[in-house]
């Protein structure tokens, strides 16, 4: 039989360090076991914002080696003209543990060197022209992977079920273009329907409707690929339902003899 215990505090009980200690476990256990199934990748959080010469990353959860890490507050970084790709990186160093606390340093960091160390998770990539701002604010799905002066996310890895899926915010840019063609494909609808709902949608759910949608064999294809893909489909979206705005326009048209 297993114990589940909470603290009960009361008037005139003496405080005891098991109690404390009850309370110090008790946020990280349910953050575990909530996340155990999850692979590595940012679960929530760290989103860029830009701001003239600074990004600002939001507080966030990512998951690394199998371990949680809850960065409590935004982090600033400071940027310039690059000319050539750059990664953000989130570097994670050796924990330090002493009497009190075992402390685990973390530090962002705009790398020259495009290659990710078993101690490293991108954050987001850009190239930035000389006298240009970067920007984090997306026009269409396209714009994702605009080559200059744009944050590109796309190659970062979001915590899913076992293995990591691509960003929420990259399938919710996806599904309201999509949705405003007034397209009738179920297949479509439901998709679009299951990336705004949701906060993630997991890896194999995006390969097997890129696989329906372009009548392919279902394959494992990296961030980079699954974002061209969407790209294609959505162009094709936009193509079959010209037709049919059209044929609704001129149904809604009323002739005067």
């Amino acid at each position: 039989m297993r114990e589940i215990q909470y603290p009960y505090f009361k008037a005139n009980r003496v405080l005891k360090i098991e109690m404390l200690e009850n309370m110090r476990d008790f946020p990280r256990d349910v953050l575990d076991v909530t996340n155990e199934s999850m692979s590595d990748g940012i679960v929530s959080g760290l989103t860029p914002i830009v701001d003239k010469d600074i990004i600002t990353f939001s507080k966030g959860v990512v998951k690394h080696k199998g371990q949680l890490y809850v960065l409590n507050s935004p982090t600033r970084i400071s940027y310039s003209e690059t000319e050539i790709d750059v990664l953000i990186k989130l570097n994670f160093y050796d924990e330090i543990i002493d009497k009190d606390y075992k402390t685990q340093f973390v530090e962002v960091e705009i790398d020259r060197n495009t290659r990710l160390l078993d101690n490293q998770v991108e954050l987001g990539r850009f190239k930035l022209k000389k006298g240009a701002y970067l920007r984090s604010d997306y026009q269409d799905l396209f714009d994702f992977t605009t080559e200059y002066n744009t944050i590109n996310i796309v190659h970062v890895l979001y915590a899913g079920y076992l293995e990591p899926t691509v960003s929420g915010k990259i399938l919710k840019y996806f599904a309201k273009e999509a949705l405003e063609t007034r397209t009738q494909n179920q297949m479509d609808i439901t998709f679009c329907m299951m990336c705004l709902n949701s906060s993630r949608v997991e890896r194999q759910v995006i390969y097997n409707y890129i696989a329906y949608k372009l009548d392919e064999e279902v394959k494992r294809m990296d961030n980079k690929a699954i974002n061209d893909k969407l790209v294609l489909i959505l162009k094709q979206i936009k193509r079959e339902n010209v037709g049919l705005r059209r044929k609704r326009a001129a149904a809604s048209k009323i002739m005067v003899d």
